[in-house]
């Protein structure tokens, strides 16, 4: 067997479509190509094109995982959970967050900073925040170097919680039923008092 056409592809200039004994058989990277020095005429077997093939197929996987990496932060979690449902080779798995790692598209911290501030404009309390994160697979001890560094005032977002809640018919006239609630979503007693305390109007 031999390579007999090597054809740049028209959505992606970037791989070119390989064929053997004239038929299409993989499509590689330009950078690919080099690195294992195809070229037309070059005399394969079976065990190459079976080696090729899977190159192929573990390049179009790090492409995807790339572009899925890049449409917004991810934790290490989120992308090993990704790829899991790809059922990708778990030695695949760690080769791909190593790299990504590596070149800085993988980073727990980064993410954790992005989702906190993502959250905190929800209004979320900093209990909420940190049970999401930790179900992010961040660790807990940088969920607590972050989150004792961040300068957002809880208050601050809970009493935007209370403005806008306490519109509902619901909360309307029943505090009790407000508290709850806020309770619910993570802020603290002690908080939820005083934030309601402020919030009364005067006699």
């Amino acid at each position: 067997m031999k390579i007999t056409a090597i054809k740049q592809q028209v959505k992606n200039p970037e791989r070119v479509s390989i064929f053997v004994d004239e038929k299409y058989s993989f499509s590689l990277t330009l950078d690919e190509v080099l690195k294992h020095k195809i070229k037309l005429g070059l005399e394969v077997d079976r065990a190459d094109v079976k080696r090729l093939q899977k190159i192929s197929t573990d390049g179009k996987l790090r492409m995807r995982s790339l572009e899925w990496l890049m449409s917004r932060p991810r934790s290490t979690r989120e992308f090993r959970d990704y790829l899991y449902r790809k059922k990708v080779e778990p030695q695949l798995i760690e080769e791909l967050i190593a790299e990504f790692t590596g070149r800085g598209y993988l980073d727990d911290r980064r993410f954790a900073k992005w989702f906190i501030e993502l959250l905190h404009r929800r209004r979320k309390s900093n209990r909420a925040v940190q049970a999401e994160l930790f179900k992010k697979g961040i660790d807990r001890e940088l969920v607590g170097e972050i989150m004792s560094a961040e300068q957002e005032d809880e208050m601050s977002r809970l009493r935007a919680v209370i403005e806008k809640k306490s519109g509902l018919p619901r909360y309307r006239k029943d505090p009790k039923k407000l508290t709850e609630y806020l309770i619910r979503q993570g802020f603290s007693w002690g908080l939820v008092k005083e934030a309601l305390e402020i919030s009364q109007p005067e006699d």
